[in-house]
C-alpha cells in the first residue's frame, strides 16, 4: 500500500461474524492504550507539542486523500509522513498523531459505526507506534535528539534502522487491516492481503526515501519544507487515482458487456454471475492462488460473452437446433477469446473461457484436449457453467432439480468433468441448506469489487 488502509462502515455493521470481529477491536484498544501509556512515560521519548500538532494535521489532510482498494479498505499517502515523523522525533509523536488519520471527512458527513472509528485509529497508532519502536530498537538515531539533519558520514549504517521500520510498518499495517476484513467478510486474511496490500510492497520501498527527504528538510528549514515537500505526494497520489479509474473503467466495461448478451439471451440473466460465485468457491476449495481465484471471477461473468455474434434465433430456439446452428453456437469460445484479448486488462482470462467446453476424455471443443492439458481454471469453469445450465430453466426445458444435477455431474465425472473438481463442487454444495435451493436454483454470493 501507499500508506494505511481502513475498513468501511457497511462492512463493519454487516459483519459475517461481528462477536469475532468486535472482539479483535477490542483487542487492539487494549494493545493501544498500553503503548501510550509506555510511549508517553514522563522522560521516556520526546514530546514536542507544537510538532504534535502540525504533523496531526498533515496526518489528517494525507488520510482524506485516500484511494479505494478493489475489496476492500483505502490507500493513502501517510506512510512517507508517519516514516518522517518517526526519523525526526522517535516513536511517541507519530504513534499519537496517527490517531487523527482516522478522522475522513467524507465518514464524517454520512455518520460511521463506532467500531470503525476504533479500529482505525488503534490501527494507525499501533502501527506508528510498532514501527517507530523497531526504528529505535535498532539503533536509529533521532534527529531532533541528534540536533542536526544526517550527514553523509551517517551513511549506509542509518539505512539499517529505516529498513526495519519500513518491513515493521508493513506487516503491521497491512496484517491487522487483512485480519478485521477478512473476519468482515469470512475471508482468509492470506486472501485479502494477497488481493489488496501484496502489490503494494514496492511502493513502500519506493516512498521510503521521500519520508526520509521529509525528515532531513524539516531538520534544516523547518515546517515549511515539509509543506513543500508534499507536492510530489499529491503527484503520486493523483496517479494512483487514474490506475484505479482505469480499473473500475475495465470493470464497467464488463458490465457493458454482460449487459449486452444478456438483452440478446434473456435467459442467461444471473447465469454468468452465478457461474463467477460457484467457480471461485471450487477454486478456494481447491486452494489455488487467490490471483487465480480473480481469474475465475471475471472469467465465470464473461464466459459466454462469445455468444453476442449467435444469432439471437438460434439462442432463443425452444426446438433442436440444425447441425449448422450448433456448429455455429460451438464457435462461442473461440469469439469471445478474440474479443477479450484485445483488453489488455481481460486478457489473463481468456486461457478459461477458450477451453471452456473442452471435456475431460478430449470430445470437446475448440482443441479437444484432454486431461490436464485443459487449464485447471477452464474445468472448474467447465464444472461450474455446466451445474448451472442444469438447475436453470431453459428455452428447450425446465430446470433439474439440484439432486439430480448432481447425480449426473458424477456420472460424467472423469468423461466431460475433472473427478477432482466434481469432488470439490459436490463438498461446496453440501454446506448448503435446502431453504437455500429455490426453483431448481443455488444461489451463490459472488464477492462484491
Amino acid at each position: 500500500m501507499l500508506g494505511i488502509a481502513d475498513i468501511s462502515a457497511d462492512q463493519v455493521e454487516k459483519a459475517a461474524s461481528p462477536q469475532r470481529q468486535n472482539f479483535f477491536i477490542l483487542l487492539l484498544l487494549a494493545a493501544t492504550i498500553g503503548l501510550f501509556i509506555y510511549l508517553l512515560w514522563p522522560g521516556r521519548f520526546f514530546f514536542n507539542w507544537p510538532q504534535f500538532i502540525f504533523f496531526c494535521l498533515v496526518i489528517f489532510l494525507a488520510e482524506n486523500f485516500c484511494i479505494d482498494l478493489p475489496k476492500a479498505g483505502a490507500v493513502s499517502v501517510t506512510f512517507t509522513l508517519i516514516l518522517a515523523a518517526i526519523i525526526l522525533f522517535g516513536p511517541a509523536i507519530p504513534a499519537v498523531a496517527s490517531i487523527f488519520g482516522a478522522l475522513i471527512w467524507r465518514d464524517l458527513k454520512k455518520g460511521t459505526h463506532p467500531y470503525r472509528w476504533l479500529f482505525n485509529g488503534c490501527q494507525y497508532a499501533l502501527t506508528a507506534g510498532a514501527a517507530g519502536l523497531a526504528y529505535t530498537a535498532s539503533g536509529g538515531p533521532v534527529l531532533s535528539a541528534l540536533g542536526r539533519a544526517f550527514i553523509v558520514q551517517d551513511f549506509p549504517n542509518v539505512l539499517f534502522p529505516i529498513i526495519i521500520a519500513i518491513i515493521t510498518f508493513f506487516l503491521s499495517n497491512t496484517i491487522l487491516v487483512s485480519t478485521v476484513i477478512g473476519l468482515a467478510e469470512e475471508m482468509s486474511p492470506f486472501s485479502v492481503w494477497v488481493v489488496n496490500v501484496r502489490w503494494a510492497i514496492p511502493n513502500y520501498f519506493a516512498l521510503a526515501p521521500l519520508g526520509l527527504a521529509i525528515a532531513q528538510i524539516s531538520m534544516t528549514i523547518g515546517s515549511v519544507g515539509v509543506i513543500l515537500i508534499l507536492m510530489p505526494l499529491i503527484v503520486a497520489r493523483q496517479t494512483f487515482q487514474i490506475y484505479m479509474g482505469l480499473r473500475n473503467a475495465y470493470l464497467d466495461t464488463v458490465r457493458s458487456l454482460i449487459a449486452a448478451l444478456e438483452a440478446k439471451d434473456p435467459y442467461t440473466k444471473g447465469h454468468s454471475e452465478r457461474v463467477s460465485a460457484l467457480a471461485q468457491k471450487i477454486g478456494q476449495h481447491l486452494k489455488i492462488r487467490e490471483d487465480q481465484i480473480e481469474i475465475l471471477r471475471y472469467a465465470g461473468i464473461l464466459h459466454d460473452i462469445g455468444k453476442i455474434g449467435t444469432a439471437r434465433y438460434i439462442l432463443r430456439k425452444t426446438g433442436k437446433l440444425t447441425e449448422d446452428e450448433f456448429q455455429r453456437i460451438r464457435l462461442h469460445p473461440e469469439w469471445g477469446a478474440m474479443i477479450l484479448m484485445e483488453i489488455k486488462f481481460l486478457s489473463n482470462v481468456v486461457p478459461a473461457i477458450f477451453h471452456h467446453h473442452e471435456k475431460f476424455d478430449g470430445s470437446g471443443y475448440i482443441d479437444g484436449i484432454a486431461g490436464e492439458e485443459i487449464p485447471l481454471l477452464a474445468r472448474i469453469l467447465t464444472a461450474a457453467d455446466a451445474f448451472d445450465a442444469m438447475t436453470s430453466p431453459r428455452p428447450y426445458r425446465g430446470a433439474l432439480p439440484v439432486d439430480k444435477a448432481c447425480r449426473e455431474m458424477i456420472e460424467c465425472s472423469g468423461t466431460q468433468f475433472d473427478p477432482v473438481i466434481i469432488k470439490a463442487l459436490l463438498h461446496i454444495l453440501e454446506y448448503h441448506d435446502q431453504e437455500e435451493l429455490s426453483e431448481g436454483q443455488l444461489q451463490f454470493n459472488a464477492y462484491e469489487n
